[in-house]
């Protein structure tokens, strides 16, 4: 049902929530409320039933009155695009409104992050040839180690026979740490301090130590005391923690204010008293094509290390300041894809439906650039239903001409639909039609008055027409032509 048919119900039921009271004061004589005439009467469900007189309604029902100058979506003269409602239609769709004005659109950006390690300072330990761990000295996840720490020893058959070579080359006289021997053992990673310990004892190393590569603490422990392991096997994972990145994602639409160096703050909310300070250390060269976001890398120091991995934070990026800008509720905005719209209250009743171009959000609050002045009050709500209204009452001011005369035939809009009965006490059709761009109505069935001077069609259920429409003098919908398609 189209926004013009719901606004002519919300007439109806707000004219009727006097109930039986009002009405049977009306039906014996007594004057209307403040003194206001009655244009005419309609049925509360279906608004194109319209009579002179109270009576009842098709379905049964007390017919409601509809007084002078509350007609729903009364315009001004001369003002397409201009809709007024009633006092009471303003109370029963729920019409709120907010103003036009100058607002600090700062240009921080406020999103949300999530704490990862520092991938510059992440060592990951492997070995050069297979063996069997033998003394494991790291046993857990979380254990803090500097460099140059003993992580674990392990056997390798490979390296034991390369370190007998390297003692038989010193047996022979070979030069010591220069040798190939000691070349060999450096290539296989045994440590300096290891391959000296051989060249002074003279004597073949069978365990080998790995030793830490890097302070930090161990994320990853992928072995146990006595297991087999590989080259392509990751031992153990160290991660200095001291140092930490926050990924984030910013809005495709605030990008552009996003660059390498900005400020950047984060906070826990388990510790909302703290403030963590750093930088945007890199963008990203693309946007996620599922969140439409672009993620950006933090660097955080952290002393105390209290942001933990896979931990979420709120992130505020430092942007320029920017000068106040003329800005609405961002829920007072109309968007269509093709054009921006706002609902503008002129008081006493009277709203318009006016264009905008729109800029930044920030927070709830949308820039408006052209089409509103300082001041300017705006509808925040049903918004969407007085849009519709004057949308609909500009598209049949176009159909119309200054005169008000019979519209020409290219001036109708022009409709297909099935015949499901014809009226012919009260004139009318009952159809089912399909969308009405022009109108801006969605398929439905519905009752149409005849024009006058239009003769009775003689059609039997089902049958398909072509109906051009028009409007009588009040402005309501009317069939002028039925046209039998086959």
């Amino acid at each position: 049902m189209s926004a013009r048919w719901l606004l002519a119900v919300a007439v109806a039921v707000a004219v009727g929530t006097a109930g039986g009271i009002a009405y049977e004061r009306l039906g014996t004589g007594g004057a209307p409320p403040s003194g206001k005439k009655i244009a005419y009467w309609v049925a509360p469900m279906d608004p194109n039933y319209r009579r002179d007189a109270p009576g009842k309604s098709p379905m049964g029902m007390d017919l409601i009155p509809v007084y002078e100058g509350e007609e729903p979506g009364a315009r001004k003269a001369g003002d397409d695009a201009q809709v007024t409602l009633s006092p009471a239609v303003v109370n029963t769709i729920g019409v709120r409104t907010g103003t036009a004005e100058p607002a600090d659109f700062s240009a921080d950006i406020r999103t949300v992050g999530y704490v990862a390690q520092n991938e510059d300072r992440t060592s990951h330990v492997h070995v050069r040839k297979d063996g069997w761990i033998e003394q494991l000295v790291v046993r857990s996840l979380g254990t803090e180690v500097r460099k140059g720490d003993l992580l674990f020893e392990y056997f390798s058959q490979e390296l034991a026979a390369t370190s007998t070579e390297y003692v038989r080359d010193l047996e022979r006289g070979n030069a010591g740490m220069s040798s190939g021997g000691a070349y060999k053992l450096r290539a296989l990673g045994v440590s300096e301090s290891q391959i000296q310990e051989i060249a002074s004892s003279r004597r073949p190393a069978h365990r080998f130590r790995i030793h830490a590569p890097q302070d930090g603490v161990v994320v990853q422990l992928g072995v146990g005391e006595g297991m087999y392991i590989r080259p392509d096997q990751t031992i153990m994972t160290l991660s200095d923690l001291s140092s930490i990145w926050v990924i984030a994602d910013v809005l495709e639409s605030q990008s552009d204010r996003v660059f390498p160096g900005m400020e950047a703050e984060a906070r826990l909310a388990h510790l909302p008293q703290e403030v963590w300070r750093g930088r945007v250390d890199y963008v990203y060269p693309e946007l996620d094509e599922t969140t439409r976001t672009l993620r950006v890398r933090l660097r955080f120091a952290n002393p105390g290390m209290k942001l933990r991995p896979r931990m979420f934070a709120e992130i505020t990026l430092k942007g320029k300041p920017r000068k106040p800008v003329l800005a609405v509720p961002s829920e007072a905005v109309i968007r269509t894809g093709r054009s921006d719209r706002v609902v503008q209250a002129l008081g006493d009743g009277r709203f318009r439906s006016v264009a905008v171009k729109v800029g930044a959000q920030h927070q709830d609050r949308t820039e408006i650039l052209e089409g509103l002045d300082q001041g300017a009050r705006v509808v925040l709500s049903s918004q969407f239903l007085i849009d519709s209204e004057a949308s609909l009452k500009a598209g049949f001011a176009r159909m119309e001409n200054d005169g008000h005369t019979p519209q020409a035939a290219e001036d109708l809009v022009t409709a297909e639909a099935t015949v499901n009965s014809v009226n012919a006490g009260a004139r009318t059709l009952n159809v089912t039609h399909g969308p009405i761009p022009a109108l801006g109505w969605p398929g439905m069935t519905m009752d149409f008055a005849l024009a006058e001077g239009l003769a009775m069609p003689d059609l039997a259920p089902g049958a398909k027409v072509r109906l051009d429409l028009g409007k009588d003098a009040d402005g309501m919908v009317q069939v002028v032509k039925v046209e039998a398609v086959q």
